[in-house]
């Protein structure tokens, strides 16, 4: 499996949280890591075809930024369990 972080920019008016965060859920492991950001463990997929995929659940005028994960991380202020996920994850 592969880690993908997607973050985003909704702009006035429409910002519509609900569909793009289920749209993301339903890639079924995913990690809501800070207000417009997660994390997501997919197989037999790439940063265009998830854009494309959630470019459906966004306005015209949002943003999006998807990028897959190394496997070279850091960061603070998370839980252990938040941190256990992601290391296993990206084993």
């Amino acid at each position: 499996m592969a880690l993908y972080t997607i973050s985003y920019d909704l702009s006035n008016p429409g910002r519509d949280y609900e569909s793009i965060s289920n749209a993301i859920k339903n890639y079924g492991f995913w990690w809501h890591q800070t207000g417009s950001v997660w994390i997501i463990s997919a197989t037999n997929t790439n940063t265009v075809q998830i854009r494309d995929y959630l470019k459906q659940f966004i306005d015209i005028n949002d943003k999006i930024f998807i990028a897959r994960l190394s496997g070279e991380w850091a960061a603070h202020g998370f839980t252990q369990k938040e941190y256990d996920w992601i290391k296993s994850q990206n084993a």
